[in-house]
């Protein structure tokens, strides 16, 4: 009878196998944003490795780690990641050094040289 009784309570609440099936069938909602291709996933991949590496060195300053941390917290990673690296293509800088693309993705998440004066360390040129 208790069996009974919760079969007729799920199928109350709308977990009946049917309506799980019906919705597993449901097509997907498209939404208009195109896959990355296999370049943008490696040099986003490539951006994301540096950014974990500062987070985690001690040779970054607390005030870009705070900056950074902050930013993707916030925002989606692939968005700051075209950020930086539009940055790095308007400078022209090699986007194979770690430090050029560590700078541009501060400089995108809000960095400006203020900050770092602020404490006590001046920007890197």
């Amino acid at each position: 009878m208790a069996r009974f009784r919760l079969a007729l309570a799920l199928v109350a609440l709308g977990f009946s196998p049917a309506v799980a099936d019906a919705q597993v069938k449901k097509p997907p909602v498209k939404s208009g944003v195109t896959p990355p291709t296999p370049a943008q996933m490696q040099r986003v991949a490539s951006n994301f490795n540096v950014l974990m590496g500062a987070l985690q060195s001690k040779d970054v300053p607390q005030v870009v780690k705070n900056v950074l941390f902050v930013c993707i917290y916030s925002n989606p990673f692939g968005k700051i990641s075209e950020g930086a690296d539009k940055a790095i293509d308007a400078k022209k800088v090699d986007r194979n050094n770690p430090n050029n693309v560590l700078g541009a993705m501060a400089g995108v998440c809000g960095l400006r040289p203020e900050m770092l004066q602020q404490q006590g360390q001046p920007p890197k040129k």
